[in-house]
């Protein structure tokens, strides 16, 4: 049984979760300060590759972070699935990257370091801050044009460890192999580097270094050999195979879209544009049938066609958890999310607040401006006739 995440599944509530989020945040910041990255010319010394440390202490905590989860999820403490996974757009994150790249080299500081430095008392930092607010802000002007760029390269919510078809600890296995080569080569690079610029390189301390090499390698390597375990046995679903509605998926993705599972079983897999935010790419060679065997029953899988779908593929019914198909697949999504809602004829305040809801949804997922909800015309009622008066003993 899964004990991990904590949060995820009920251990804490949201002001305990808020807390502990706190502490951790001020004890990264902590770390950091301490490692030296409270210092724009430590941070800027990476590019001139004569100070490594922001490769040599960033790295470590990736590989380590990596290597533990894919020991505790190799031995079921953790649940991969409840991990949240951003979905990815290929293009813009890596020029994302490279604007992140040139801001850190000309300021010094990337945003989590700008707030360890200013919170040192470095006024340099509080520019640099100032400076990201003020660039996001501009964003938010110029997104208009920049849309189209924006949502390109569109993936869904993937891991490089499902792009590859291979599981967790392997990958795990192989960021810490990176890392070790990494380290290595950075000493070198350091000791070549540092002297042309006239600077003293960093003196090696191999007794640590190795230590922390091996401690990573014995979990990275434990985690590997979870991967020949018996596979666990789940439960199978025994809820009957259900839909649900284009206008309820829609609202479920921007709830809780890692709660989801979403599958394109059309037999073309169309451009990123023409597919329903959130959906698995698939790995080249392997089917979306083959892809949910493989998956973790803890959310729930949601798939569609074109169109309505007649059956299911045989393989897709080996997923353990709950199964929904789309009502109307894609056809019905676009028409009852992407196209432009139609304000009600006879407005009542049911069916305006139906059209404020599907107008939100509209803007969401396709950008367009929400049109503004009709007027609720209240008709007036007859009254009765007014006695007649007079008349009568």
């Amino acid at each position: 049984m899964s004990l991990l995440p904590l949060y995820p599944l009920d251990a804490f509530g949201f002001p305990a979760g808020l807390l502990v989020g706190t502490l951790i945040g001020f004890a990264f910041g902590f770390v950091l300060e301490r490692a030296g990255f409270g210092n724009a010319k430590n941070l800027a010394a990476q590019f001139y590759l004569t100070d490594t440390r922001v490769l040599k202490v960033m790295f470590s905590a990736i590989a380590t972070a990596c290597a533990g989860i894919g020991l505790l999820s190799g031995f079921g403490v953790l649940d991969l699935s409840l991990l949240t996974v951003p979905e990815t757009f290929l293009g813009p994150h890596v020029a994302g990257g490279l604007l992140l790249g040139v801001g850190f080299i000309v300021s010094g500081y990337c945003p989590g370091t700008g707030v360890v430095a200013m919170a040192s008392g470095k006024w340099d930092a509080a520019w640099s801050l100032l400076g990201v607010m003020t660039g996001s802000l501009l964003f938010g002007y110029v997104y208009a044009p920049l849309e189209g760029f924006y949502k390109s390269g569109a993936m869904g919510s993937v891991t490089i460890a499902e792009a590859l078809g291979i599981p967790f600890p392997v990958l795990a296995a192989g960021v810490v192999a990176m890392a070790v080569g990494c380290f290595l080569g950075a000493e070198k690079l350091e000791a070549v580097f540092a002297p042309k610029l006239g600077k003293t390189a960093p003196v090696p301390n191999p007794t640590v270094r190795n230590r922390v090499f091996a401690g990573m390698g014995a979990v990275a390597l434990l985690g590997v050999v979870t991967v020949a375990l018996p596979a666990r046995t789940r439960a199978t679903a025994s809820a009957p195979l259900a839909k649900i509605g284009s206008v309820e998926l829609a609202q479920k993705i921007v709830a809780s879209p890692q709660d989801l599972w979403i599958l394109d079983l059309r037999e073309t897999q169309p451009a990123s544009a023409e597919r329903i935010p959130g959906t698995l790419s698939l790995p080249e060679g392997t089917t979306a049938a083959k892809l949910a065997a493989t998956l973790p029953a803890t959310r729930t899988l949601v798939a569609y066609g074109r169109g309505d779908l007649a059956t299911l593929p045989e393989g897709l019914r080996a997923f353990p958890g709950e199964i929904l198909v789309l009502s109307g697949g894609f056809d019905a999504w676009k028409n009852a999310v992407l196209a432009t809602p139609q304000p009600p004829a006879e407005p009542t305040p049911a069916l305006i607040a139906q059209f404020r809801m599907k107008s939100a949804l509209n803007g969401y997922f396709t950008g367009a401006a929400a049109a503004p909800p009709p007027k609720l015309v209240v008709k007036a009622v007859a009254t009765s006739a007014a006695p007649k008066k007079g008349g009568g003993c």
